[in-house]
């Protein structure tokens, strides 16, 4: 924050960091680091060129690498792999090998013999390379010693080399080597302060580890090729502790191989001037930062091995690293913690302190990650620095160019950052790819900090005030200034710059919309135009006309006319130099906007209050599934307040509607403009109520729907209206929620048919046989349909057909069913098997009266009229025979979907088993057939209170006549009609003959006489 303050250097009392390094990849992602413009340096296959870097600067204006590759072959004698550190110039050239040491391994004589006191061969020289202005220390942490024993021995002790004077003067560096201590020495550091001298040696005292510190100066001096066990008379180390510290790694700085070790590592801060611990951190990568010029030093800690635990049993290595801010001295905040994304990408293996990358007060770092990203490439991520810590997000990564081949690249496994390589103010970056055998210099662009405003003259535009003259035209329109003014700062920028800019008028009208305001010279809404600043001006201003359209080409009068400015740098003003190019301030918008206001009539604040009320009803109150439902919403809007603009009626329709119309048949009615439109899945109307909708309107309008989707439906559907406007205060009406119940309403029934309906034994001519085969020798045809109708309104499905047939009499069949033939949505099974004797039966065509049935109503209503005559005359002589006398077969039957006048239809073909009735002679049957349905649910969420169902039964009539053995024909009957004719007439024509017919009335005396005698003769006829 910024009442800590500047950390000051003092004398005799220098901090020491220790860099830990762990293998690991890494991205880097600074947003002013050129990724275009890069040097790139090469050195041997297979040398691990790249594994340890830095800046070497040893005058105030040359900048070069130095690279240490750890497996080079150089010209020492019969060593082989010995490492080397190689000097690259800038700008880039071939690298060339610093002859730290050419000789070969030193000897001794033992017993007579010459033999070797150390060992250089995969000594991994150039593992760490460290440069403090004109002094370089490179140091080879595999190093191996004979010790000076009865029974020789090899210690990997490790040495440095330190070069001075532009590489024209060496001096070597172990002090381990002197038989008394066990570990590696470690890689060297040269802290700027004071040009000290630090080292590591992780395995000192049973790994216990120890920190070695020594002046440079002192080093040179007392330097002597044959005195190689001399102790330096200011070096200071750390001590041997108790046993418990034994496996610490004190002063491990880096591991020589690419197998990290798993467990934690505390790393120690230690006062130079004793080699007191002063605190305790727990890492693999440490280094100090002051993310401020202005503040105390801070501390990140990397931990590339961390595994991050979503689920206990599959964790993460996922890696991170802690940024410890430093409160005051020596107390530090709970640490920002940065995390990696990628696994396996070893985030955090290398920390790089980049100084202040992009000139904004705030010191910047850079975190590699070698094994991360696309073919295990690498990456290094920049993070910039802020006011509290670090942003937790990269403004920039850098990604790996080369694929992995026998190991990865390693890209970002190495970093080196805080040093300015090209001079432009800025500073730059190395990262190394050992495993390429690469090193890339990128270098930090010149940041330009943009200041742009814009200003507008009126900010309120009245449309009425047309004081601008349109080119070209006599029209005047109403009109106001847009003034863009531009200046810019930032280090290492040239005194002019140029930029590319865009003026956008009325951005927030989008897709098609109307733009209300256009340039007066441009007649266009945008405007694309370059703008030259100059660093000595405050301030470069441009002003630009722009025009109202006529009020009759838009209708938003009341939302602001956003005005927005882009800009960039323009590119074609770059040199194409191998100077970096400029480039734009990453956390500063490049964009700017202002608005302008409509004059409306709305008062001095020029803001419209308007006071929107709403009611609305439906012409009906219920709806019926299956009808023709039409549907009209009678709606009345007022506004009792101030004029409301770009007033509308919003009508959200419910899945099941439809919109149709507004109502034009009545003159008390407001007849509308509305659209049919989709808003966010939603379905709506929306009608205009007026631009304004002016204060006092008051009007009702009737808006038609039609329902006809109900598979889905509730109880009831609902329509959500309200009046909407643009106004920015109380811009909407009441909501209202209209709700129309729903029901399901069907009317079922049942008919049937008996085909005959009656039925005559004996036949004529015919007897039956005692074991039939053939249909027709079982006795007559009776075939009977029934007939499942919906009258509607609603549909119906799931719905149940029973039949009962009578079957059977004390074992003799009655009615012998033959086949069950349907029609329609209809799936039937019976309780037991049907013509189970396997008579041999075809199947005719129907019958016109069957056919007819089907087709029809009026036929099957005149035949069961005239079968209800029958059995009426029949009832009380014949012998009913139903499932409450005999068995029955059950007919069951599954009716599927049935809409609005549809019907399925069961057809049963049987014959009356005759030999069953002929053994009763004259006796009179009626066989009855009992038909119910059950409708079980409708398709539809609304189910009525009582679902349909009903019944009918159906009546077969067998008519016994006693025996007769022959019948008359008819022209016998004929005949003998016209014979007693002809013998009427003869006798009538020979009593008129006779003169029976002119015979005198008698006397009246005689008349009782003869009615008595007649009467006499009657009686006794």
């Amino acid at each position: 924050n910024g009442q800590r303050r500047r950390r000051r250097p003092r004398g005799g009392a220098l901090l020491s960091l220790l860099l830990l390094l762990a293998p690991l990849a890494g991205t880097l992602r600074a947003f002013n680091l050129d990724q275009e413009k890069l040097a790139v340096y090469g050195g041997p296959d297979g040398s691990y060129f790249g594994y340890a870097l830095d800046f070497y600067s040893p005058a105030p204006h040359a900048v070069s690498v130095l690279v240490g590759a750890p497996k080079a072959n150089t010209t020492q004698p019969d060593i082989v792999e010995g490492g080397a550190v190689y000097h690259c110039p800038w700008p880039a050239a071939d690298c060339k090998q610093i002859p730290f040491d050419n000789t070969n391994n030193r000897k001794i004589k033992v017993n007579g013999t010459r033999e070797p006191i150390e060992f250089k061969s995969k000594q991994w020289f150039g593992a760490t390379v460290r440069a403090h202005k004109g002094k370089v220390v490179a140091c080879a942490p595999l190093y191996h010693w004979r010790t000076l024993r009865a029974v020789p021995e090899k210690d990997p002790v490790g040495t440095c080399y330190v070069a001075i004077q532009n590489f024209s003067a060496y001096a070597e560096y172990s002090p381990c080597r002197n038989g008394m201590l066990l570990g590696f020495s470690g890689f060297g550091h040269c802290k700027a302060e004071n040009g000290d001298l630090i080292l590591g040696g992780p395995g000192s005292f049973y790994w216990q580890g120890q920190i070695i510190t020594s002046s440079i100066a002192d080093i040179i001096t007392d330097y002597s090729f044959k005195n190689i066990l001399k102790k330096l008379s200011r070096e200071k180390q750390t001590g041997v502790a108790p046993s418990i510290y034994d496996d610490n790694y004190l002063g491990k700085v880096h591991d020589a191989s690419l197998q990290q070790l798993s467990w934690n590592i505390t790393v120690s801060i230690i006062n130079s001037t004793d080699l007191t611990f002063i605190q305790n951190f727990t890492g693999e990568q440490v280094i100090n930062f002051n993310h401020s010029a202005y503040q105390l030093d801070d501390i990140l800690v990397g931990a590339p091995l961390f595994m991050e635990r979503e689920f206990e049993s599959n964790p993460k290595e996922v890696g991170q690293v802690y940024l410890y801010l430093q409160e005051s001295a020596l107390y530090f905040r709970e640490p920002q913690v940065l995390s990696g994304t990628e696994v396996f990408g070893r985030f955090g293996n290398s920390i790089a302190h980049l100084g202040d990358l992009n000139q904004d007060g705030f010191n910047d770092i850079a975190i590699g990650a070698p094994f991360a990203g696309e073919d295990r490439r690498g990456k290094v991520l920049i993070f910039n620095g802020a006011n509290n810590g670090l942003n937790p997000n990269p403004s920039q990564v850098l990604r790996g160019m080369w694929a992995s081949q026998s190991m990865p690249a390693g890209f970002g496994f190495t970093l080196r950052g805080d040093s300015d390589i090209d001079k432009n103010d800025y500073p730059d970056l190395i990262v190394g790819a050992f495993g390429a055998g690469k090193v890339v210099v990128y270098r930090a662009r010149p940041v330009v900090t943009v200041d742009a405003q814009l200003l507008l003259t009126p900010v309120i535009v009245n449309p009425e005030n047309k004081t601008c003259q349109l080119p070209g035209s006599v029209t005047l329109v109403a009109c106001f200034t847009v003034t863009v003014c531009v200046a810019f700062e930032g280090p290492g920028i040239s005194e002019k710059i140029a930029l590319r800019a865009e003026l956008q008028l009325d951005v927030l009208k989008v897709k098609g919309a109307v733009k209300r305001a256009l340039l007066l010279d441009y007649h266009q809404s945008q405007h694309v135009f370059l703008f030259t600043i100059d660093r000595q001006k405050r301030l470069t201003c441009k002003d630009f006309v722009v025009y109202l359209r006529d009020e009759t080409e838009y209708r938003d009068k009341l939302s602001p006319i956003s005005i927005s400015l882009n800009y960039s740098l323009d590119e074609s003003t770059f040199s194409d130099g191998s100077a970096v190019d400029p480039i734009l301030n990453y956390y500063q918008e490049n964009y700017i906007g202002e608005q302008a206001y409509i004059l409306v009539d709305c008062g001095e604040d020029n803001v419209c209050i308007p006071d929107l009320k709403l009611s609305a009803v439906p012409d009906r109150d219920q709806i019926i599934i299956g009808e023709e439902n039409c549907v009209t919403l009678m709606i009345n809007s007022r506004n009792e307040g101030e004029g409301a603009y770009e007033a509308e009626l919003h009508i959200k329709i419910p899945p099941e509607a439809d919109y149709t119309g507004v109502e034009r048949n009545s003159k008390a009615l407001r007849v509308l403009s509305c659209d049919y439109k989709m808003e966010n899945e939603t379905r709506m109307v929306i009608c205009d109520l007026g631009n304004p909708m002016a204060a006092g309107t008051n009007f009702s309008t009737g808006i038609r729907f039609t329902v006809q989707r109900f598979e889905n439906a509730e109880f009831s559907i609902q329509f959500e209206l309200q009046v909407r406007s643009s106004n920015k205060v109380n811009p909407n009406s009441n909501l209202v929620d209209l709700q129309i119940d729903i029901s399901a309403v069907a009317q079922v029934q049942v008919r049937g048919v008996s085909h005959p309906p009656q039925i005559i034994l004996p036949i004529h001519n015919w007897e039956p046989k005692d074991e039939p085969t053939k249909e027709d020798e079982i006795g007559p045809l009776v075939e009977h349909i029934y007939q499942l109708q919906n009258i509607g309104p609603s549909a119906i499905n799931d719905t149940v057909l029973y039949v009962e047939w009578p079957v059977l009499s004390r074992k003799e069949f009655l009615l012998y069913i033959l086949h069950i033939q349907t029609h329609g949505p209809l799936q039937c099974q019976t309780s037991s098997a049907i013509n189970s004797l396997e008579i041999k039966f075809a199947v005719p065509e129907d019958t016109p009266e069957l056919a007819a049935f089907l087709r029809n109503s009026s036929i099957p209503h005149y035949v069961g009229r005239r079968e209800a005559k029958v059995v009426d005359y029949q009832k009380n002589s014949a012998k009913v025979l139903n499932c409450t006398n005999v068995e029955c077969l059950m007919i069951t039957c599954s009716v599927g979907l049935l809409e609005r006048g549809k019907s399925a239809a069961l057809k049963i073909r049987s014959r009356l088993w005759a030999s069953t009735f002929l053994q009763r002679k004259n006796d009179h049957y009626s066989l009855s057939v009992n038909v119910s349905f059950e409708v079980k649910k409708m398709p539809y969420k609304v189910q009525p209170t009582k679902l349909p169902e009903g019944s009918i039964t159906k009546t077969s009539v067998i008519w016994a006549t006693p025996n007769i053995s022959f019948i008359i024909p008819l022209w016998v009957i004929i005949l003998a009609i016209l014979l007693g004719l002809l013998v009427l007439a003869m006798l009538t024509l020979a009593l008129w003959k006779c003169g029976f017919f002119d015979r005198a009335r008698p006397p009246q005396d005689d008349m009782a006489d003869r009615v008595q005698l007649t009467s006499d003769k009657t009686t006794d006829t």
